[in-house]
């Protein structure tokens, strides 16, 4: 799975060149063509009324993207959903289910285990009907607020705000609509979004971080613009009660893997802290680890020599059991931080709430 994420990756970044690499990019481009005739005729449907939108008794906060995951949505809506609470505001999630069971179709996601854990008196509802979860919301928990994860593309509920992620390090998916690329819309539909909050800003340049700030504003005008990171905070040992200061990466030789929808942020993270990164592992996003992914992860680390395994939180809260004998495993906690205008998506929240 993990070789075949990598190819993907090579073949649509163009990394992948020759003859082999150019007609893979052909054959994807085509069946972007496809895509996009798809994109624009549901969005015409919408737009003629046979298809609804559907309005809901409650405040409504889409956050989303315009590319398949890896931008950092999970973190963004905890820290929306902390924000809520502080202010006494009945706030309930609603998610799709994409990704949603582990292998055998049972379990939860690793976005509900995430929340439940730095949310745990917020209601996350699961539903492809997200118009029908929401009445849930307001039936079952007197919702005041709903926090849309990965809504931005779900036409069929309003919404008030529309907060776009933007990954400072792919911002726009390569230029080119699934699977060519990574958008799930043309860059046109960012005008429907009333706030962006940039990622990653910490791992880009600031000269790449302007340069995304003026495409925004060349495609949508003036709109507001926060950029932020996933800021570390300590590393733990997985299924231990054992606490690791940051400085403890520096110069340390390890192994990482992860299952994020950008494959490269993980190491550069680790990079950026001192880390001496032997090797990285990158699997699809949301991927289940079984206990032959595990195997080989261990394996390849003991082959590179690293002191330490090291993957993210929200993989390891999907893995029961490291093998014995490998590395120990590490776990680096992260939060959102933001590095600017922060007072920006703090204004369009009070408004939102205000009565």
């Amino acid at each position: 799975m993990a070789t075949l994420h990598a190819r993907f990756f090579g073949y649509i970044s163009g990394e992948r060149g020759g003859a082999a690499g150019a007609s893979v990019r052909a054959g994807l481009s085509a069946l972007s063509v496809l895509y996009r005739v798809g994109c624009s005729a549901r969005r015409a449907l919408y737009h003629c009324g046979l298809l609804l939108t559907h309005e809901l008794d409650a405040r409504v906060i889409s956050v989303g993207n315009i590319t398949t995951g890896g931008t950092g949505k999970t973190p963004l809506v905890i820290w929306i959903g902390r924000w809520l609470q502080r202010r006494g505001v009945a706030t309930v999630i609603l998610s799709r289910g994409y990704g949603q069971k582990a292998p055998g179709g049972v379990g939860e996601s690793d976005e509900t285990l995430l929340f439940r854990r730095y949310l745990p008196r917020v209601p996350h509802l699961i539903g492809k009907n997200r118009h029908a979860t929401g009445l849930q919301a307001i039936r079952d928990h007197v919702a005041e607020c709903i926090l849309l994860d990965d809504g931005f593309q779900n036409a069929a509920l309003g919404r008030d705000l529309d907060v776009v992620l933007i990954d400072a390090l792919m911002p726009f998916g390569y230029g080119h609509l699934l699977p060519r690329g990574l958008l799930r819309e043309p860059l046109t539909g960012l005008r429907r979004a009333g706030l962006f909050v940039l990622t990653r800003c910490d791992l880009a340049t600031k000269d790449q971080v302007k340069a995304i700030g003026r495409q925004i504003q060349e495609i949508c005008g003036r709109r507001p613009v926060v950029e932020s990171a996933h800021r570390p905070v300590r590393f733990y040992r997985h299924l231990a009660d054992e606490s690791r200061p940051l400085d403890w990466i520096q110069g340390r030789r390890v192994y990482a893997f992860s299952a994020l929808g950008n494959p490269m942020a993980f190491p550069k993270t680790l990079e950026a802290l001192g880390a001496v990164v032997a090797g990285h592992e990158a699997f699809r996003d949301h991927h289940w680890y079984d206990a032959a992914d595990l195997s080989a992860v261990a394996r390849a680390a003991t082959e590179a020599g690293a002191e330490a395994v090291l993957t993210t939180e929200k993989d390891a809260i999907k893995i029961p059991s490291f093998p014995e004998g490998a590395p120990p495993l590490y776990v680096l906690a992260v939060e959102m931080s933001f590095t600017s205008g922060e007072e920006l998506l703090v204004s369009a929240l009070d408004h939102l709430i205000a009565p």
